[in-house]
């Protein structure tokens, strides 16, 4: 008898399916909203305008906007700014001291054929047509498109190049960390470093398998990535963008002055769309006004708050990361505006100044598959799984009298029950525990709270 009452159950799923044909193609659009082929990269999208406030007259996302674009992959992102993880030496630190203070051939350093260069500055013809950059600000270790050329003899007696004293492990000096462009802030209180703590905690970005730096994009803490995870990629089968993986990011972080005097580490949260910013608000004159200051939102407060339901998930967070020419997409970029618009990352620990506010650097990577505890994610798929179902195109009325077909997978019971609150938990524990279960020797960093304020930063 159990046995065939669990086969009647399958049936009535499958033929729910059937039924629901194009139903449930409405319901995946509304879950969809950007669909066109401008807004097809990105994943969190405003489903209207941000609601009214009473707070006078504040920057608002317009109604139909590709609003957040907070984890868009691919698609839409110029070729040169993908890749697939290569081997490079010292990835995304700065190669500045370590290979001689200039550009070119590095293999001592950034690994066999690999050089040192800077995004969007001159160099020798090993640094001409990079395929992928580790970060955009500073001087790094990259694939060289190029063989180098031949290195002279080195006698086998030399020592090994080791950092000099004053230098950290990467060899940079604190004169190093100053980076070498035209910012030139209008307010005195930029150029100079800030009061403001050092922050020090985790990010990360739901990704597929391309790659690309932490910079012009938007992140999110544990409980961000699993929310933006249950509510965009995992109602579709194969996942949403192609996504496969959960990416961590350790992130060190000092507000500009003019912020921390109004009395919060973190701006307002902006969008980026392949790279540029898009708001709310104007992205150039809250940057003249603050700095290149790291954003950050409560995934169901401003500018975000159609995500009500985003509660559920305790606190989670979202964050945007300024980066070199924020005001163009990617493919738009020019040696000017890259220089013009440093952004706020810095090649060592930050020291607040309007542009050397962030230092990232990889700290670990998780599949999904790990964390939901799917072994063969192509099998799961060709026998009939599904992670999740919110209602099957039914709507509300029918889950009160057949809540087997709501709210749960096919295949897998991870992600039932979205709007509990203790299976939400234990969701994002999960995704903690599997990353300490893989780097076991990584230091526990608890979140840092969200301190936006959008009366403060706006008035």
């Amino acid at each position: 008898m159990v046995s065939l009452r669990i086969w009647s159950i399958s049936l009535q799923l499958q033929l729910a399916l059937l039924v629901a044909g194009s139903q449930d193609t409405d319901l995946l659009a509304r879950d969809d909203e950007c669909a066109s082929s401008s807004c097809a990269a990105n994943a969190l999208q405003l489903h209207g305008a941000v609601q009214s406030t009473d707070l006078g007259d504040l920057p608002n996302s317009s109604t139909g906007e590709c609003g957040d674009c907070m984890m868009s992959n691919s698609e839409g992102l110029d070729e040169n700014m993908l890749g697939a993880g290569p081997r490079i030496w010292h990835y995304a630190q700065n190669c500045w001291t370590m290979c001689g203070r200039k550009s070119g051939s590095c293999p001592h350093f950034c690994g066999p054929g690999n050089a040192c260069c800077r995004y969007r500055y001159p160099g020798p013809p090993e640094c001409s047509g990079v395929g992928f950059w580790p970060t955009l600000s500073y001087h790094t270790c990259v694939i060289s498109p190029i063989p180098p050329p031949p290195a002279p003899a080195v006698s086998e007696d030399l020592p090994t190049l080791q950092p000099a004293d004053g230098e950290d492990q990467s060899g940079l000096k604190m004169k190093d960390k100053v980076k070498s462009n035209s910012y030139l802030p209008h307010l005195r209180s930029l150029a100079l470093p800030s009061s403001a703590p050092l922050l020090e905690f985790y990010v990360y970005r739901a990704m597929s398998d391309s790659s690309y730096p932490l910079e012009n994009v938007n992140a999110a803490n544990a409980a961000g990535v699993m929310w933006y995870l249950h509510n965009e990629v995992i109602i579709f089968t194969p996942r949403k963008f192609g996504i496969t993986r959960i990416v961590r990011f350790k992130v060190q972080y000092k507000a500009p002055q003019p912020l921390f005097q109004k009395g919060m580490d973190f701006g307002v949260r902006y969008a980026f769309d392949s790279g540029k910013c898009t708001g709310p608000g104007d992205c150039a004159s809250d940057f003249d006004k603050y700095g290149y200051f790291v954003g950050c939102n409560l995934v169901y407060q401003f500018p975000t708050t159609q995500f009500a339901d985003a509660k559920y998930y305790g606190k989670p967070a979202w964050y945007s990361f300024p980066g070199p020419c924020y005001s163009k997409s990617y493919k738009a970029h020019t040696d000017a505006c890259v220089a013009a618009e440093p952004g706020g990352a810095c090649p060592g620990e930050p020291d607040g100044k309007g542009d050397c506010t962030y230092h990232y650097e990889p700290a670990g990577q998780v599949t999904v598959d790990e964390v939901v505890g799917i072994k063969d994610y192509t099998s799961f798929m060709k026998t009939g799984g599904r992670e999740y179902i919110a209602g099957l195109g039914y709507g509300q009325s029918i889950c009160r009298y057949r809540p087997w077909l709501c709210d749960k997978g096919i295949g897998t019971a991870f992600w039932n029950n979205k709007h509990n609150e203790a299976d939400n938990q234990q969701r994002v524990q999960r995704l903690l525990d599997t990353f300490q279960q893989k780097y076991p020797d990584s230091p526990i960093l608890p979140d840092v709270p969200c301190d936006f304020e959008q009366y403060k930063f706006y008035h």
